[in-house]
């Protein structure tokens, strides 16, 4: 268990310095067994320790008196409804927050969308911060996805562990970026649904030999 502790705290820090979170923003989880390891909320990413780290079973009881994130509804619906997925990585990094704020999906203008599962990366309907409803949107938009966006808020990624799912919020940042730019431009050309079929097939073939 402080193993995984440590990997949460490592990985926030990480966040930190790569800028897809300031002060205490942001939140990832894991999912060991039956149990549930959340950043806590409300502190420093500078000042967080693997101690801090709170400890949940799948029904959301808290097993170590460390008041778990705000986001904890969002974290355990994911856990409950995507069994594979071992890890969830939360932020509200710059050019996704951006996208969010238009309530814009990232449509297939570049094939490096379909590393996030489908044609398109989807954006939720937006509702309270840390709310049942929030979650219920998270969840709707993630059923075949690894990533969102969560709408006037930022970008969620899952993964079957931490580094996957860090990996996708970077990548999630940088395509969010490239499509805020394309999308000023009457210039852009999308990849039709035929050609994105071939990407995700390719795609998956690719995951399942690593």
């Amino acid at each position: 268990m402080k193993k995984i502790k440590i990997e949460i705290v490592q990985t926030l820090r990480k966040m930190n310095d790569l800028n897809l979170i300031i002060g205490s923003e942001g939140n990832i989880s894991s999912k060991l067994g039956n149990k549930i390891f959340i950043t806590p909320s409300g502190i420093e990413t500078s000042k967080l320790d693997y101690n801090h780290i709170s400890e949940l079973d799948l029904s959301g009881n808290v097993l170590n008196n460390n008041k778990p994130s705000s986001e904890v509804r969002m974290h355990l619906s994911i856990y409950k409804n995507r069994p594979k997925v071992n890890s969830i990585v939360h932020c509200h990094s710059v050019w996704s927050s951006i996208l969010s704020c238009q309530r814009v999906k990232i449509p297939a203008f570049h094939y490096m969308v379909a590393e996030f599962g489908g044609r398109d990366i989807k954006c939720a309907k937006y509702a309270t911060f840390g709310s049942l409803r929030l979650a219920k949107n998270v969840l709707n938009v993630l059923k075949d996805r690894e990533g969102c966006l969560l709408a006037n808020h930022g970008q969620l990624t899952v993964g079957k562990s931490l580094d996957i799912a860090l990996h996708l919020a970077i990548a999630l940042e940088k395509i969010s970026k490239q499509f805020f730019f394309c999308n000023l431009s009457s210039q852009t050309k999308y990849i039709e649904n035929s050609e994105m079929d071939k990407v995700l097939k390719l795609f998956k073939n690719y995951k399942s030999r690593h």
